[in-house]
């Protein structure tokens, strides 16, 4: 098989899904602050942000804030970062995650 061919092919095993519009991102290791992924799967997320700080490799926690009715649902997940270039920093999960409800104030 030639080379060019294989690194074209696709290795995801569930498809990406654009991130709903009231999901957002937390990773204090990495400064990111309020961010919306681009794509989510049940495996790892992709952001269109570059943090100094990320290499591949690195182990993060990151907290997904899904604001619903009357509430904020947190979603802590630990991930590590499996993609960096300069369209985006890609993460994949690696844990069960953690979900926690806090009031609307």
């Amino acid at each position: 098989m030639n080379q060019s061919a294989a690194t074209n092919e696709e290795r995801r095993v569930t498809s990406r899904k654009a991130s709903p519009s009231n999901l957002r991102l937390y990773c204090p290791q990495l400064n990111l602050t309020r961010c919306r992924p681009l794509n989510l799967s049940t495996r790892g997320a992709f952001l269109d942000s570059v943090p100094e700080h990320a290499y591949v490799g690195r182990r993060v926690q990151l907290v997904f804030s899904v604001a619903e009715a009357s509430a904020i649902k947190l979603i802590r997940v630990w991930a590590v970062v499996v993609h960096l270039s300069n369209e985006g920093i890609g993460f994949g999960f690696t844990h069960k995650y953690r979900t926690a409800r806090t009031a609307n104030n």
